[in-house]
């Protein structure tokens, strides 16, 4: 098994490493003076400002999990699978003593932790869609909730710990929050299905509860497409928690009090109802905290302002969800909330595509004033936060930038957490560079092991695991792990035994592995060829792109660049290239960066030209594009202009992209070739067909302009589409329902295969992943379709070596006929307009 890389011999040994970079939680103590993470299993808590980084259980090989502080500020409690399953554990945050163990009966996968306000109970959720809390004392844990749709994710203490509010997704898809009485054991929604609501968070006061939800309407119409969307459509919200607690927005008016004479002795009713303020007294007391002596200084109010309700909050349930107020707030991409006494705060994002985010707006944490009723950015360019438990300190997270390949993933940093004018991210920043242990490798790939088979178990689509006996396999491959030397045989172990499954989408990758140091090659785009007379090398073919398009820009073809197809490459700055050397050497360590040429359209130095360009990292885009181009002209050439081709790399947003580029400019073609061999797969396919399936269903005319149709983007005539054995995931699930829908025949090859999807890439202890096929795909027959069989086509063609080395592409060459065939003799064209209408009737009777 072993895979021989230079430098690995020692991969094995116990060594150091840098925990920090494989962050994967944080959370803030309850006055702000530290942080917890949870990274490469372990759990830190990191000073802000001064002291030393502890490491609170220094378990190599085992895995510890998001952790979280207790507000009494005396224990970390967190998610272990120190016994072989995840098990909730506490210990103290200094690490005075050992851990405390808080369950027993764990036997699937647990989800985040949060404790109550008296630090006496924590709540948590699993992996089958339960909800639970538990007393820390008692250690028995108790249901609260079952979801049906998806994970239980949102839950929160109420400031008593007497309640739990938290969000669940209906049947509609729509979340919904509810409050569970622990006094009662009986939960009551407060919001409807008929919006979408989550992340609920108790006012510290009592008072309210905030939450997220869609409510918003002010939908964008495409560019390309007249289809809508709503990228900013979440506001905070808040529901008065009793019945006589006024809006925290109520209609405000300022009086003038009426001053008193010297002479008046009288008592006001407040004074003689015996609710008089005391001043002489209260002055005394702030009298007696500036001398610092005993009293009502401020640092007891504010020891008593950290403390816990400590009385039952009173929660009116009838008519809650009249209650339901709106923040005075645009709406946006809002997500993320915590509270302090008289302010929420809220995470605010850029609209994002699928291609990355909207460029002109930046993320920020904000901070809404309740008593003001105004909005402050708090910090911007933050990715996420949490807030002490005092509400005075905010731990935040922003990516790292560019140039920062050795630090963490991200920058955390601790704030103040009440507004002034707004903070940038690097502010009051941690120092994690002494976050590093010592880790076991054989301990941490058996851990590794371990939680893939337990990943699998807990979350493969079936319970049955394709009829193979997955608790065998896992002791068959396990006796494999003595014989690991390097990460790369832990993958090829946990390859191996996944693919007993016989599914698709069961990847592993990454990990510690050793540093590879690769190198990079500047390209040109272009195909080289020999020219055994001289040795030199011949410019055979330069690759033209889109030189506006960075993604696909040609170095050869910029403007100013004087290289031509038939030149010889004579000097890579000032390096003279001839054979036997490879002329990609020259290029070494060059990838995006200036070069200078010398070409000739002679393989001699007399008359040579020089020029500078700059390098790409990668041809793929390029020769890509021309594949495209080539497969558009044959098809245009083919049928006199009359039928379109679209060319579909994957189903994300490269897909997306490339659909919405290459579909809307060819809507009036009479016939049209969708190509999605080779397609990478996504999840888009859906999105393509509310295109491709529109029906022409009436026409428009005005007196000067051709008529248009309705809808105003629909391809009217035939269609054909091209797939082979490459075309995999969504690209299997595009082929089906092309055929499904009745759009038009496939043509070529049986697809791949494999339509069981996943939700991303897990995390592995040491940055490496595993992905879990969860979501399968079946007909309206209630019958299993296409994984591990393929769509096949209507027509059957393969495209073989010797037919494709000849120039030819006999799959594209039938969807051509097939599609000719449909199209009638002449142009088909849209329907006319009609005749004018002439003079309406006149005289009796009309």
């Amino acid at each position: 098994l072993t895979i021989y890389v230079p430098g690995d011999e020692d991969q094995a040994l116990p060594h150091w490493v840098p925990a920090y970079k494989t962050i994967q939680s944080f959370d803030i103590s309850p006055e702000g003076k530290r942080a917890v993470f949870t990274a490469r299993g372990d759990v830190f808590t990191v000073p802000a400002k001064d002291g030393s980084i502890r490491n609170l259980t220094q378990t190599s090989g085992i895995r510890e999990k998001n952790a979280v502080w207790s507000p009494d500020g005396k224990w970390v409690a967190y998610l272990s699978d120190r016994s072989g399953e995840d098990e909730l554990y506490i210990t103290p945050q200094d690490g005075s003593g050992p851990e405390e163990r808080i369950t027993t009966d764990g036997s699937v996968f647990r989800l985040q932790p949060f404790w109550s306000p008296d630090s006496k109970k924590l709540v948590f959720a699993d992996k089958d869609l339960r909800l639970f809390f538990v007393d820390v004392n008692d250690k028995k844990p108790v249901l609260i909730d079952q979801g049906h749709y998806f994970d239980v994710t949102d839950y929160v203490w109420s400031p008593d710990s007497r309640w739990i509010a938290y969000s669940k997704i209906g049947k509609n898809t729509n979340g919904v929050i509810y409050l569970y009485s622990l006094a009662d054991k009986k939960f009551t929604p407060v919001t409807t299905d008929f919006y979408g609501s989550w992340n609920p968070m108790f006012d510290p006061e009592g008072k309210y509860l905030y939450f997220l939800s869609n409510r918003d309407y002010n939908e964008v119409i495409g560019v390309y497409d007249s289809e809508f969307s709503n990228p900013k459509a979440t506001r905070v919200f808040t529901v008065t928690l009793r019945k006589d607690e006024p809006s925290p927005f109520a209609p405000k008016s300022d009086e003038e009090n009426a001053k008193k004479s010297p002479e008046d002795t009288s008592k006001s009713p407040d004074t003689l109802a015996g609710d008089s303020d005391k001043k002489p007294d209260q002055d005394e007391d702030t009298k007696r905290d500036k001398n610092g002596k005993d009293g009502k200084n401020r640092k007891d109010d504010k020891a008593k302002e950290r403390q816990p309700m400590k009385e039952a909050l009173r929660i009116d349930l009838d008519g809650i969800e009249d209650r339901v107020l709106a923040l005075p707030m645009p709406p946006g991409v809002v997500s993320d909330l915590g509270a302090a006494k008289g302010y929420v705060f809220y995470l605010d994002s850029p609209v994002s595509g699928l291609s990355g985010p909207i460029p002109g707006e930046t993320s920020a944490i904000h901070a809404f004033d309740m008593k003001e009723g105004k909005d402050h950015v708090l910090l911007e360019d933050a990715d996420n936060f949490t807030v002490s438990f005092n509400g005075e300190k905010i731990l935040y997270a922003s990516k790292k930038r560019s140039g920062e390949e050795d630090a963490p993933d991200h920058t955390y940093g601790i704030i103040e957490a009440k507004p002034t004018a707004p903070k940038k991210a690097g502010e009051g920043a941690l120092n994690l560079t002494a976050m590093k242990m010592e880790v076991d490798p054989r301990a941490e790939w058996t851990q590794i092991f371990n939680e893939f088979y337990r990943q699998e178990r807990d979350y493969f689509f079936e319970k049955s695991m394709n009829g193979v006996d997955w608790t065998a396999e896992r002791d068959k491959y396990a006796a494999l792990l003595p014989y690991v030397a390097t990460r790369f045989d832990l993958n090829y172990v946990l390859g191996e035994m996944v693919g007993e499954l016989s599914n698709s989408h069961t990847y592993v990758g990454a990990g510690d592995y050793p540093d590879l140091k690769p190198v990079n090659v500047g390209m040109l785009g272009v195909d080289f060829e020999l020219d055994s007379a001289s040795g030199r090398y011949r410019i055979k073919k330069i690759y033209r792109g889109k030189n506006w398009d960075n993604a696909v820009r040609s170095p050869l073809t910029e403007p100013g660049v004087d290289v031509r197809e038939g030149d010889y490459l004579l000097a890579v700055n000032g390096r003279s290239i001839q054979s036997p050397e490879n002329p990609y050497w020259a290029f070494v360590n060059t990838a995006n960066d200036n070069v200078a040429l010398t070409v000739n359209s002679t393989p001699t130095e007399a008359g040579a030209r020089h020029v500078t360009v700059k390098t790409l990292q990668t041809e793929f885009n390029l020769r890509e594009l021309d594949m495209i181009e080539t497969n558009r002209r044959k098809v245009d050439q083919a049928t006199n202009g009359r039928v379109g081709y679209i060319y579909l790399p994957d189903m994300e947003d490269v897909g997306l992209n490339a659909f919405v580029e290459q579909f809307f400019p060819q809507i009036r073609k009479e016939g049209l070739i969708i190509d999605v061999r080779y397609n990478g797969g996504g999840f888009v396919d859906q999105l393509i067909f509310e295109r491709l399936r529109r029906i022409l269903a009436g026409m428009g005319a005005a007196r000067n302009f051709e008529s248009g149709t309705t809808p105003d983007t629909v391809f009217h005539g035939p269609m054909a589409a091209v797939t082979n054995e490459y075309a995999a995931s969504d690209g299997d699930i595009f082929s089906y329902y092309f055929k499904y829908y009745h759009l038009g025949p496939l043509i070529g090859m049986r697809t791949w295969g494999g339509v069981r999807g996943i939700r991303g890439y897990i995390p592995l202890i040491d940055g490496g992943y595993l992905t879990r096929p969860e979501f399968a795909m079946y007909g309206l027959d209630s019958e299993w379709v296409v994984e591990n069989h393929g769509v096949q086509p209507d027509i059957i063609v393969d495209n073989t070596p010797d037919q494709v080395l000849a120039g030819h592409d006999p799959q594209l060459e039938r969807a051509i006929s097939e599609v000719m065939k449909q199209l009638p003799a002449q142009p088909q064209g849209l329907p006319p307009r009609p005749p004018d209408l002439p003079a309406y009737p006149s005289g009796p009777g009309f």
